[in-house]
Formats: C-alpha cells, sequence, structure tokens
C-alpha cells in the first residue's frame, strides 16, 4: 500500500505571532518570515502582551521565546493559550529557548509544544519544521474538528479512512483514535485497540491508553501495573504518574500516592497543577512539611500563571500552622489579598482561613470575626461555593462553637458525594482535627444512609415498571441532588430505559444527555458510564435510522 503524498502548504496566508524580550531578536524571526512570503505578523515583548493579541486574534503560528524576563514565560504563554482556547488544534506553537535545560523541557512538555527550536538556528530550519508540522496537522484537521464537537462516530470514521491510506502520520492518527475510544468511554474497544497495537511491541502511547482505560473500567490492580510498568520503562513520561496516583487514591492508598506525586514533582518541578494536587494530598495525609514546601512551589509556579489562585495562599497558612508558624500563616493570607483584590471569592476563602489560623492560636474574639466575614462573601457567592471551601467554612463554624451549622453544612457535602472516598476522607479529617471522629462518622454513615434509601426507592419504582413515577422521582432527587453522581447516573438511565420502551424523542435524549453529562464531570472514572454511553448511543442511532 502506498503512502498519501504530502499536500502543499502555503505559508503566505497565516497569520504569525513572534514572543520575544529582544527587539533584535524579534525583528531576525519577523525578517525570516517575510522571507517565506507572509505578510501578517504581529509581535509581543512579553508574555503578558502576548496572550492580551492571542485573546483577539487566532494565530496560525506562534513562535514563542522559553525565557521572556520578568512575567510570564513562554510555559506560562502556551499553557494560558491553551487554557483559554486561544491556541486550537489547527495552532502551531514553537517555542525558541537559549538554553535546553532538564527542567525547562520537562516543565514545558507538560503543555506539549508543537516543537523546540535552540538558537541560533537557520532559516531553513524554521521553514521545514513549519512546514512538517502544518502538513500533519491539515491531515488531521476533520478528525480535531470532530473531537471539539463531540462528534466522536464521525472522528472515528475519519480515523479509519486515514489509517486505510497508510499515511506518514499513521502512528498520530492511530493514537487519536484511541482517545476518541475513550472520550467516547467505549473502554471495552479501546482495550481491544490499545492490544493490537501493544502487540507490535511497547508503544507507550498505548500503554498509557490501555492503562486509562482499565482506570475508568474500575480495574484498578492492571492499571496500577500497567502505569507502573510505564514509568519502570521511561521515567520522563509523566501523565504516567499521574494516572498511577490517582489509581492509587481510589486504591485508597494515599501515602503512596503521594509518593509517586513526590518523585513526578523532582523530574519536573515545574508543573504547578502537580504542586496543588501534590499540596492537597500530603495535607490529607497529614505530612504537613511537605503540604508546606509544595504550595510554597505552586505559590512560585503560579505567580503569572493563569492557574493561581486564593486556595494556594490559603492552603500555605493552614499548612503553616500546623508547622508551629501561624504568623507568617497570617502574612501569607495578607499577600492573597493584595494579588487578588475585589474578589469576593478570596474575600471568602481568606476569612476562612483566617478563623482557621486565629483558633488555632486560641484568640476566639478574631477567629470569630473573621467568621463574620466569611458569612458576608459566602451570602453574596450564594450556591457557587466550592466543596472544599464549604467543607472549610464548616470547619470554622464548628472550631468557633457552632456545631450545628457546620453539620448542617458538611451533611449537604455528603449528600452529594455520599460514595467519593476521597472527599469523605476529607470530611473524617476534619472531625478528625477536633478530636469528634465518632460524631463524624455517625454524620456520614446516617447521612450516607438516607441517600442510599433515597436512591432505591427510585430503583423499586423503575423495577416495578412505574416508569413514569420514577422519572419524576430521580429528576427532583437530582436538582436538589446536582452533584450526586449516582442520582444522576439513575436519573438518565431511567428515562433511557423509559425510551426503550415508548422510543426516543429529542426532547428526552437531551435531558438524558445533561445527566450524563453531569456524572462525567462529576466523575469522569464512573464504572457505569461507559454502559450508560452504550444505551444512550444505541437509542440516538435508532432515531437516525
Amino acid at each position: 500500500m502506498q503512502q498519501t503524498q504530502k499536500p502543499e502548504i502555503n505559508l503566505k496566508t497565516k497569520k504569525v505571532l513572534v514572543v520575544d524580550d529582544f527587539f533584535n531578536f524579534r525583528l531576525t524571526l519577523k525578517n525570516m518570515m517575510r522571507s517565506l512570503g507572509i505578510m501578517y505578523i504581529d509581535d509581543a515583548a512579553s508574555g503578558e502582551e502576548a496572550v492580551r493579541k492571542m485573546a483577539v486574534r487566532l494565530y496560525d503560528i506562534i513562535l514563542c521565546d522559553y525565557n521572556l524576563g520578568t512575567g510570564k514565560s513562554g510555559q506560562q504563554v502556551l499553557e494560558e493559550g491553551k487554557f483559554r482556547g486561544h491556541i486550537n488544534y489547527s495552532s502551531i506553537f514553537i517555542m525558541i529557548t537559549a538554553e535546553n535545560t532538564h527542567e525547562m523541557v520537562m516543565g514545558a512538555m507538560e503543555y506539549q509544544p508543537d516543537a523546540y527550536l535552540v538558537k541560533p538556528f537557520a532559516k531553513e530550519v524554521l521553514e521545514k519544521r513549519i512546514r512538517n508540522i502544518a502538513t500533519r496537522k491539515l491531515n488531521i484537521r476533520n478528525i480535531e474538528t470532530a473531537i471539539a464537537d463531540n462528534d466522536f462516530d464521525h472522528a472515528l470514521r475519519v480515523c479509519e479512512e486515514l489509517m486505510a491510506q497508510n499515511p506518514r502520520n499513521l502512528s498520530e492518527i492511530m493514537k487519536l483514535k484511541g482517545e476518541v475510544l475513550l472520550k467516547k468511554a467505549d473502554y471495552k474497544d479501546a482495550v481491544e485497540f490499545y492490544d493490537k497495537i501493544l502487540e507490535r511491541g511497547n508503544v507507550g502511547w498505548a500503554q498509557l491508553g490501555r492503562g486509562r482505560a482499565c482506570l475508568m473500567m474500575g480495574n484498578y490492580e492492571n492499571a496500577r501495573e500497567i502505569f507502573e510498568n510505564i514509568i519502570a520503562q521511561n521515567d520522563k513520561i509523566m501523565p504516567a504518574y499521574d494516572y498511577l496516583a490517582k489509581t492509587l487514591i481510589k486504591m485508597n492508598d494515599p501515602r503512596e500516592a503521594q509518593n509517586i506525586l513526590m518523585k513526578a514533582t523532582e523530574i519536573s518541578p515545574r508543573a504547578l497543577l502537580r504542586h496543588k494536587h501534590l499540596g492537597r494530598l500530603a495535607y490529607r495525609n497529614e505530612d504537613f512539611s511537605t503540604a508546606e514546601s509544595s504550595f510554597k512551589a505552586a505559590l512560585e509556579q503560579g505567580k503569572n500563571s493563569c492557574f493561581k489562585s486564593p486556595e494556594d495562599y490559603t492552603s500555605l497558612a493552614k499548612a503553616l500552622v500546623h508547622r508551629e508558624a501561624p504568623q507568617e500563616g497570617l502574612k501569607i493570607l495578607g499577600k492573597a489579598l493584595k494579588e487578588f483584590p475585589d474578589s469576593n471569592d478570596t474575600r471568602l476563602h481568606v476569612s476562612v482561613a483566617e478563623s482557621y489560623v486565629y483558633t488555632r492560636m486560641n484568640k476566639t474574639a478574631e477567629a470569630k470575626r473573621a467568621l463574620t466575614e466569611a458569612e458576608k462573601s459566602a451570602a453574596e457567592l450564594a450556591d457557587n461555593i466550592p466543596r472544599e471551601l464549604a467543607l472549610e467554612l464548616a470547619q470554622a463554624y464548628m472550631m468557633t462553637g457552632d456545631t450545628d451549622r457546620g453539620a448542617v453544612i458538611i451533611k449537604k457535602i455528603v449528600s452529594s458525594h455520599h460514595d467519593d472516598e476521597e472527599m469523605l476522607a476529607d470530611v473524617r479529617a476534619v472531625f478528625k482535627e477536633m478530636d469528634m471522629v465518632d460524631q463524624g462518622e455517625e454524620l456520614i454513615e446516617t447521612t450516607r444512609d438516607e441517600i442510599i434509601r433515597l436512591n432505591n426507592e427510585g430503583v423499586a419504582l423503575a423495577r416495578g415498571g412505574k416508569l413514569s413515577e420514577a422519572i419524576a422521582y430521580f429528576e427532583k432527587a437530582a436538582s436538589h441532588l446536582p452533584d450526586n453522581k449516582i442520582i444522576n447516573a439513575n436519573t438518565a438511565h431511567v428515562l433511557m430505559l423509559d425510551m426503550k420502551e415508548k422510543g426516543a424523542r429529542e426532547e428526552d435524549l437531551t435531558r438524558a444527555k445533561s445527566y450524563l453529562d453531569r456524572v462525567h464531570k462529576i466523575d469522569e472514572s464512573y464504572i457505569d458510564y461507559a454502559m450508560l454511553m452504550a444505551m444512550y448511543r444505541e437509542l440516538s442511532a435508532g432515531m437516525q435510522v
């Protein structure tokens, strides 16, 4: 079978952004681009300027230096561009650097630029790199577009068509097919696909995909073995550490999960989100020394990042309390208010943390005053308080003597996450810190029993053939418990069972899909999600016939 020929790439129509803090080098790059016939060229002298320009114009090619002096680095330009959608599947992002250190490369790799170029380089090298990347992206454009539209069936068809042509980038198309199968929740087909690839040898991306499929299906032992083997073969494949940590948490081994993330941060020390995750996990494990160092790293790495948050400051402040440095913790909270001015969310984070710090310092009046400020911010945010922050607010109430009010908040949290062992571990940690372990366990078990009974009543209606009543019952329950994945999953299930009996309608399919989307957002590794999605696809296909 012959390979397809390279399509001709017209660079003259491309829009280019050149990012470098040195004027002369920006000028050099712009001249290189003009010599290739490109007329539309913008430049930026800083990361901040680059992000501002990317926000108002979608560039085809971005040439960005890694070290941009003060402010955002090239890595942070890349991460924010992807996070905010300024860089899409067709954009070409080339990282340029005068250095090629391990730390820099590992940090940038976390967000996967299309290529690296080390200064100095010739125009011919840059042109060849751009043309090769553009050709590859043109080849997979229809797949990426279908994925962006969540049209996974079409994406799979395009993958199969391209694979039959034996293109030069066959491996990349096969990798995309695996990703589509995972996104579609066809985990069984994904496993079969990855196994066929692995019969030819230890292909890293296929091993990683196989492990992810096992994780999603709840085969945690298999997933753990796969991710450990990947790391043993190549300890620079950073996603393997993250997925291994997730697997270990599912297996109720948070200590080993922490150890894995600690190893990962040693190899790639500039990954902000991993530092955050490690800090939270270490705090829950009562390893306050590691929590402190992780949150400090998150603050340092996050100075110019789109991922910085007030929670980084408040988490560090709480860790410092456990490290016998409460005054330092209060200073950190002051810095948070300066970093995020005019933010109700920040004021709530800081006030709750201040109440915690003052309580641990036995300054009751100050703790209650801070809690009063927290109440004002909480009222303005209404129901938009993240669950972790809501738990901290509950703890603040309980620590200042208002146990009943705190218990009401915690009961609501447990009701929404009664089967989330990671969240319940956080709840238990709150009660443990206040020497209320037995009371906490009683609240958790009582609330879980209530939700299980609530769920079982709806299931009984469905099994008794009363599907209309079951739908009304579960939809009412889901409106009260929008973050409970079991309730949402069963709501979608009874809707689809009803459609199997009476026939599918577009509006009913849309309702069912909205509940399935909630489930996936709450827990992408929910075991029954694949079965429910298969049922949904069958009903959708029936409507199209």
